[in-house]
């Protein structure tokens, strides 16, 4: 079930309810029970393929705990096998298509070989993270869960199940111990992340990707205009960035509501003033995911600079890849493997003074360079992506994709979240007094009054499914 939809809008409070009513130490249970009711509203066998998940790595945390010699290879072995559920289930395909392509490129021959076409688990990519992140970090000396009811609820936790963030057992543990009493101050946060991520998600993530869809749709029949490549991309930056974080504010939300507390994933990214800080702010906890579990057992910036920059080229490939079965997303991790490299050998040679100058054009840079990425990241083929950025150059051919309205006001929606975030940074907001009394709740209502027409207004026909969904 999807979180903007009516079934999850009765599913939570369900939830909630049941959670919250039952003893303490029935809580666990009653988290897992939510939770896989809640993926197999989608699929049944995989939910069961998670249990079996589950039950494969708390064995195996547990095992690489006890064991003294040979920790090293079993922890390979290990995660080949977390790895290899995920090539099969997300890359087999591709590569066999891939291979056979390239053969038939230099052969000259018809291979069509058979594919497995198999329905993509909803966040494999998210729970085979977390899991090889919890054997690694025990190989690094870790105590192990060895309650496999607290593992389970880690595992299988229902508001980060489907597309993260992704959680560290040592964050997410120790809240399990804090479940006998209920925060009503957590709960209040969770309630206000639930509403702002409904709002980013319906009212501009869903609205964004009309017009995105048709940009993309456009440039893959082969023509699409400059001016309408770039406002196309544009949009397509604020609808990730709204239905992503929308989804992550709701996930987030949904967990504070039951006790537990989940990191941000997003500070503000489109701030950024370099390719650095870029992913020090976008999907924290992927970027941190791949820094201390790719990039530094790789040997990190500690290696001579050659060897440093093909590390984090290595690490961006990887984090393309792990966007999707596609060479689109190779490319786009190339892209952004070989801007990071340059950025840090450039970044160790050339001291830039501290000013305002050199922070806006960082800034300018950086979102040039992203929306770029993007249009490579986006586009539904390699074809389609070099339209786009053919145009994205000033070699654009036709015109019409977008209104001038439907383009002012994604111009408008970038303009305002940009200076949202500004104002918040630089604490800006002005103090406002609420209405004491019987009056406090009539200013509560007119301002409810004015969402809901706005919301009827701006929100699309029709429901959108989270975007990151498909990874």
């Amino acid at each position: 079930m999807l979180f903007n939809s009516v079934q999850y809008l009765v599913f939570l409070p369900i939830s909630w309810v049941a959670f919250w009513s039952a003893p303490p130490r029935w809580r666990v249970h009653v988290m897992l029970v939510a939770s896989y009711v809640f993926y197999a509203s989608w699929s049944v066998p995989y939910a069961a393929m998670i249990f079996g998940l589950v039950v494969m790595n708390y064995a195996f945390g547990l095992t690489l705990g006890r064991t003294v010699d040979r920790r090293r290879s079993l922890l390979a072995a290990f995660v080949a096998m977390d790895l290899a559920v995920l090539a099969l289930f997300k890359y087999f395909d591709f590569g066999v298509s891939s291979a056979a392509a390239a053969t038939n490129w230099i052969l000259g021959t018809s291979w069509d070989p058979p594919l497995l076409r198999l329905v993509l688990p909803l966040g494999i990519s998210f729970f085979t993270f977390e899991f090889i992140h919890y054997l690694v970090d025990i190989y690094r000396g870790d105590v192990p869960v060895h309650s496999f009811s607290k593992f389970h609820v880690f595992s299988a936790f229902f508001p980060t199940q489907i597309a993260g963030p992704i959680k560290r057992f040592q964050d997410f543990v120790p809240s399990l111990a804090s479940l006998d009493r209920f925060d009503p101050e957590l709960a209040r946060v969770g309630l206000w992340l639930i509403g702002r991520g409904l709002i980013k998600k319906v009212l501009f993530g869903d609205r964004m990707a009309v017009w995105v869809n048709d940009g993309y749709r456009a440039a893959a029949d082969g023509a699409i205009g400059t001016g309408d490549a770039w406002i196309t991309t544009l949009a397509f930056a604020l609808q990730i960035y709204f239905d992503f974080s929308g989804y992550t504010d709701i996930a987030r939300g949904s967990a504070a509501l039951f006790g537990f507390r989940i990191p941000i994933n997003f500070d503000m990214p489109y701030l950024a003033t370099s390719l650095a800080d870029f992913w020090r702010r976008w999907h924290i906890s992927l970027s941190s995911w791949l820094r201390d579990y790719v990039f530094i057992p790789l040997g990190g910036s500690r290696r001579p600079a050659p060897v440093v920059m093909l590390n984090l080229f290595i690490t961006f490939v990887l984090c393309g890849l792990w966007h999707g079965a596609a060479w689109n997303f190779v490319v786009f991790g190339i892209v952004w493997g070989i801007g990071m490299a340059l950025h840090w050998f450039l970044a160790r040679r050339i001291a830039l003074p501290a000013h305002p100058l050199v922070s806006i054009s960082g800034w300018v840079f950086t979102m040039v360079f992203y929306l770029v990425s993007l249009a490579i990241f986006r586009a539904q083929s390699l074809a389609a992506a070099g339209v786009m950025l053919q145009a994205m150059s000033g070699q654009g051919v036709g015109s019409g994709t977008l209104t001038a309205r439907s383009s002012l006001f994604i111009a408008c929606i970038a303009v305002a979240l940009i200076a949202t975030w500004l104002v918040s940074r630089y604490g800006l907001w002005p103090k406002v007094r609420l209405p004491v009394g019987a009056l406090r709740p009539v200013a509560f209502g007119a301002a409810a009054s004015v969402v809901v027409l706005f919301a009827s207004v701006a929100a699309p026909a029709a429901t959108e499914v989270f975007f990151y969904f498909q990874f």
